[in-house]
């Protein structure tokens, strides 16, 4: 049985030697790839945002989006900012909405999706109750932040999940500010950061947050992935127009 192509954007960014967080975004880059596997997908790397012959586009974690791509603050502390990852990440999501086909956005995935949409981000989170930023672990490594969200009804998030609150691994430090056109939020943080977002009319999902941390449950990992398989699927099952 031929499996259905998912294309994931190579991460374009040199962890040798830089910031931490862009080390554990190319890390976790397999993680996320195994996640997309395990709904009976097959993964892609791909460098172009040529969509031919695919039927998903997974867009994973990574550095910060370019401000200027928002109408942001260009002296905000933002980290990895990568005129190439950018414009990879855009034009694919542009092919891919333009095409119909499913979109799962990750962490950064969310935010390039926001941003996509006309959508501002926040560009360093202020310090609030709940904690969203990864912290060093004193090892080299860094410590997930774990908080609470909301999950909205008539949600495919909440199809999924099955739950109205879930506790979920965050490791950002930028946020939505301002949602894009026609994107909804589907789940929310107590001090009102949005963590999930759908797409009114296109079949376009991302979470904020880290489902590959380890720590999360497996069901619960697997939930955002199984949403985008099931948009997937039913792409694949629709009949041909013209």
């Amino acid at each position: 049985m031929t499996l259905p192509r998912i294309a994931m954007p190579a991460r374009l960014s040199d962890a040798e030697g830089a910031d931490a967080r862009v080390g554990l975004a190319n890390a976790i880059f397999d993680d996320v790839a195994e996640l997309v596997r395990a709904e009976d997908l097959d993964v892609v790397v791909v460098r172009t945002a040529d969509l031919t012959g695919f039927d998903g586009l997974v867009l994973p974690g990574g550095g910060d989006v370019d401000p200027t791509r928002y109408g942001g603050d260009s002296a905000a502390p933002v980290y990895d900012v990568n005129p190439a990852q950018d414009a990879l990440d855009l034009d694919i999501l542009a092919a891919a909405v333009e095409r119909g086909i499913p979109v799962l956005g990750v962490c950064r995935g969310l935010q390039v999706v926001n941003v996509a949409f006309g959508g501002t981000l926040i560009e360093d989170l202020p310090a609030s109750d709940v904690g969203h930023a990864a912290a060093s672990d004193g090892c080299g490594g860094l410590e997930w932040a774990w908080h609470d969200v909301d999950v909205a009804a008539d949600s495919r998030l909440r199809d999924v999940v099955g739950a109205t609150r879930i506790r979920v691994a965050s490791g950002h430090h930028q946020a939505i500010d301002r949602l894009g056109t026609g994107l909804v939020a589907t789940a929310v943080a107590d001090d009102g950061i949005v963590e999930a977002v759908e797409h009114s009319d296109a079949p376009v999902l991302a979470v904020q947050w880290h489902p590959e941390a380890e720590g999360t449950p497996a069901a619960l990992a697997a939930a955002p992935f199984a949403a985008f398989a099931d948009l997937v699927h039913a792409r694949l099952a629709a009949p041909a127009i013209g």
